[in-house]
């Protein structure tokens, strides 16, 4: 199990897409190697949906949201913070289901 202190990336600002594609490369990973990985955000305070987007929101390209579940652990996340997540994995869902309809549908 690997522990990814976003703080230590991040800072107290969670919001850049530069932060989440350094932590979505750390999930890539770690998911490849099937090693599940705690993201730590004791110490972040504020978040922004790009950052989650492009580090949580771009696994679900790949795979299901149940093994995102399965793989991944957020912890000390704020309300706020839990909140668009929660947000982030529901657009991303629809997103790429939307988007392999729409491929099977031009072939």
């Amino acid at each position: 199990m690997t522990t990814i202190k976003v703080f230590e990336i991040t800072g107290r600002n969670a919001i850049s897409m530069q932060k989440g594609d350094l932590i979505y490369k750390t999930l890539e990973q770690n998911f490849k190697n099937k090693e599940k990985v705690i993201l730590d955000f004791d110490g972040v305070s504020l978040f922004a949906s790009p950052f989650f987007n492009t580090s949580v929101g771009h696994l679900l390209k790949d795979i299901s949201v149940e093994e995102l579940l399965q793989f991944m652990e957020p912890i000390h996340l704020n309300e706020t913070g839990k909140e668009l997540l929660n947000l982030v994995v529901a657009n991303a869902i629809t997103f790429y289901s939307n988007q392999k309809r729409d491929a099977h549908i031009e072939s």
